[in-house]
């Protein structure tokens, strides 16, 4: 049976940073030959820091979306969906009805992850957890 992940935006980012849990558990989803995805908000949320971190630069932050684009095309992006957004719109309206809201972007990826019966990888678990049915793989 094939192992399958969605990346959250702060996977990416420690592997990026030479995270070292990171880069082991991304060395052992490599040799798993596991299916790796991100939500398309992932890819927005990379990308925005980049532009956040370079934009006085624009030779800077060229080179860095270039490294950023390549980065990113490791992993399957999944698209912002009508069968996500409605699953992201019910897990917002009972995380808020229960006083427990965390951001769009985070329910969208936890939607993703559902929708998709994909394992989410975080670290934010104290977010992530608060969203039932969602499967959760801390590195």
């Amino acid at each position: 049976m094939i192992k399958m992940y969605l990346f959250d935006t702060d996977f990416i980012i420690n592997l990026v940073r030479g995270d070292k849990s990171a880069v082991r558990f991304a060395k052992k989803v490599d040799e798993e030959m596991a299916f790796r995805a991100i939500s398309v908000v992932s890819a927005h949320e990379y990308l925005l820091g980049v532009y956040f971190s370079h934009w006085k630069n624009p030779e800077r932050l060229s080179e860095m979306l270039v490294k950023a684009e390549s980065e990113l095309m490791r992993f399957e992006i999944i698209p912002y969906t009508y069968e996500i957004a409605k699953k992201s719109a019910e897990i917002d309206a009972h995380l808020t009805k229960s006083g427990q809201t965390i951001s769009l972007a985070d329910i969208i990826i936890a939607a993703t992850a559902i929708v998709h019966n994909l394992q989410l990888v975080t670290r934010n678990v104290r977010h992530f957890s608060r969203i039932s049915n969602l499967k959760i793989k801390t590195y």
